[in-house]
């Protein structure tokens, strides 16, 4: 899982090139928001561990998501929250998912609201001119992780 979350988030972290290898971005610096398929990563995983890999990365993006909204780039947050959102309507729409798997997708739902409150703070920040960004994600996702392995 380790693994296929570390070849995930790489993929996803990387710009989109056009066909000259130019950035697609018009220059910016935006995750491609790229998620790999099971069929495409380089060491044969079993389907349970590609899943759990792609839920570990939700935590991934969540991070990433607050390190860009700190900076007030709204864009890359909301490159992350789509692509949390589209791993989780997926997830959903499998059904029953093996093993671990549905405790990992509770919280990636969670991500998915976290990250939406992300985008409302950086909304209202626009809007009243705020400088600074307070976001209580990090702390709960790591209290969320802590859960997820077992710790308290």
């Amino acid at each position: 899982e380790e693994y296929v979350e570390g070849m995930l988030f790489y993929t996803w972290l990387q710009p989109t090139r056009n066909g000259d290898g130019n950035n697609d971005n018009g220059g910016s610096e935006l995750p491609s928001g790229r998620i790999l398929m099971h069929d495409e990563l380089k060491l044969p995983v079993s389907p349970e561990e590609y899943l759990g890999g792609l839920c570990d990365l939700s935590g991934e993006i969540g991070r990433y998501a607050v390190a860009r909204g700190t900076k007030r780039d709204r864009d890359a947050v909301k490159v992350c929250l789509d692509t949390n959102r589209s791993m989780f309507m997926a997830l959903k729409m499998i059904g029953r998912l093996p093993g671990n798997c549905n405790k990992k997708v509770n919280a990636l739902s969670k991500s998915v609201e976290k990250l939406e409150r992300v985008m409302y703070e950086l909304s209202l920040m626009e809007m009243t001119g705020r400088r600074e960004f307070a976001s209580s994600m990090e702390d709960e996702t790591a209290a969320a992780e802590g859960n997820e392995k077992g710790e308290d």
